[in-house]
């Protein structure tokens, strides 16, 4: 994927995000969780999506918001790692779901 089509990717993502994409995709509470923290991380992931705030991940391996207009090419890949992990947590998520078991740790950069 070029420069280009990440760009634009990422803002239909940032659009995605604005409409509450997040906020859908947890669906209902797991063991664990509270509708009120769901609709917390909801409703976080919504203010940084209308502030132009898009995940990325440092060498480090920690996680921190930058706006969209602030990345560069080199930040292609740390931004696709970070949204790595938050499949990855929808997926845990599901998981839980089928076996009835307590939610997965949320990541720290969507509390």
């Amino acid at each position: 994927m070029g420069w280009e089509e990440f760009k634009q990717m990422e803002r239909q993502q940032l659009r995605e995000r604005r409409e509450g994409k997040l906020r859908r995709a947890l669906g209902v509470t797991l063991p664990g969780e509270s509708t009120e923290q769901l609709d917390l991380i909801g409703e976080q992931d919504r203010r940084r999506a209308e502030q132009g705030l898009v995940a990325v991940m440092d060498q480090g391996g920690r996680i921190f918001h930058k706006h969209i207009d602030d990345l560069s090419r080199l930040d292609m890949n740390a931004r696709t790692v970070a949204e790595r992990v938050v499949v990855a947590w929808l997926k845990q998520r599901v998981q839980s779901r089928k076996q009835g078991s307590d939610a997965p740790p949320i990541p720290a950069h969507l509390r």
